[in-house]
């Protein structure tokens, strides 16, 4: 086990935007982190490259200095006042768990989630916290109106490996039992298997062990994800995993020669959920998303056409606009020069969420074929 933070620190950060455009290649274009830093303290996380940004470490100090967006309601609600706003999908929690437990105390989602129902502007929530049941309320308000999902992470079931891979989330079974609750009232929710570890949560057991206890608490969908690795991420990666697991390092090495790994491992994992999925009667795709209760609403200025506003997206988009992983849209059309939408402000800092490191290295995860037949498939 790996050294753990003795004292959490808790530091404002001025906010004057809340609303993050993030980079081309992403299934939704805006996102929401309310918090910096997350004492969830998964060994995997991808967002350990953010804090570096504020002159931090991705290990401990991300874990222990958590930075709370000051005025962070106020900034959404202007964001989501200015005329070019087209009330587009908004997922929240792209880098941060925004159901971290400090959210306990100061409450930010509820204002969150509130401006964006009355923004009618559809969202989702990527958390490993069971706290989302608090706004069980506002997720029904939601559903009825621009609409909401639920993404609950449950990479492993398995309690030995929840305690070492993330040791400051709640219990498994205790984020299975709020995804019932979630669909019992009707919100649509589902399971991120995601990451899936090579070597270690990759073999068939492990996996059909989620895609089973996600099939039987009613999830609505499953996505898979396997662990990519992006530019100062591995650096606190790669020494977490070797303390669990030092004799898979050399295979890690070799599958991660950039920030994914290596073509035909990561399709071959894919390949075999989507089995289990079918098998357990789950859909290969997330079902098509429910339309609002709400009429379609047209953007404020006559920025754009009336569009029917779905659960998850401003628009049911067509089979081909749909990125047949995640069942998300597609990545809208490349930003106006300056990286900005109709005036619509980029962010709070360079780098911000994750989610420009997770472009360099793109094409780095391709292995020649001489090379693929070395190396080992982990699970098989």
């Amino acid at each position: 086990m790996r050294p753990r933070a003795r004292r959490i620190q808790y530091r404002w950060l001025p906010c004057k935007s809340l609303i993050n455009r993030v980079p081309e290649g992403m299934p939704f274009r805006w996102s929401i982190n309310p918090y910096r830093g997350c004492t969830h303290g998964c060994v995997y996380c991808y967002a350990r490259a953010t804090h570096p940004y504020l002159g931090l470490d991705g290990g401990v100090d991300f874990e222990s200095v958590i930075f709370v967006k000051a005025g962070a309601v106020e900034a959404l609600r202007r964001d989501l006042a200015r005329r070019s706003w087209a009330r587009e999908l908004v997922a929240i929690g792209t880098a941060t768990d925004p159901y971290q437990p400090i959210e306990g105390k100061y409450r930010l989602m509820r204002g969150i989630l509130r401006a964006l129902i009355d923004a009618d502007t559809p969202f989702s929530i990527t958390t490993k916290s069971t706290l989302v049941l608090r706004d069980l309320d506002l997720l029904i308000e939601a559903t009825r109106r621009a609409g909401c999902t639920v993404n609950l992470s449950i990479p492993t079931v398995d309690p030995i490996l929840w305690r070492r891979l993330e040791p400051g989330t709640p219990h498994p079974r205790q984020r299975l039992r709020a995804l019932r609750r979630l669909r019992e009232a009707g919100i649509r929710a589902g399971v991120f298997l995601a990451p899936i570890l090579p070597g270690i949560t990759d073999d068939r057991d492990h996996l059909e062990a989620v895609v089973r206890e996600a099939a039987r608490h009613g999830a609505a969908f499953l996505w898979p994800g396997v662990l990519h690795l992006g530019p100062g991420v591995r650096e606190w990666v790669f020494p977490a995993l070797a303390r669990i697991r030092p004799d898979l390092m050399p295979m890690y090495r070799a599958l991660y020669r950039g920030r994914d790994a290596a073509p035909f491992y990561r399709e071959s994992v894919l390949r075999r959920v989507e089995a289990l999925k079918v098998q357990w009667g789950l859909p290969r795709q997330a079902p098509d998303r429910p339309q609002p209760a709400r009429p379609a609403v047209a953007a404020r200025g006559g920025a754009g056409p009336t569009t029917a506003v779905a659960s998850m997206g401003p628009t049911a988009p067509a089979p081909s606009q749909v990125d047949r992983w995640t069942n998300r849209p597609a990545a809208g059309p490349p930003a106006p020069e300056g990286g900005r939408t109709a005036g619509l402000p980029v962010g709070d800092a360079p780098g911000r969420d994750g989610a420009a490191s997770q472009r360099r290295g793109r094409r780095r995860g391709a292995v020649p074929d001489s090379q693929q037949l070395a190396l080992p498939l982990p699970g098989a």
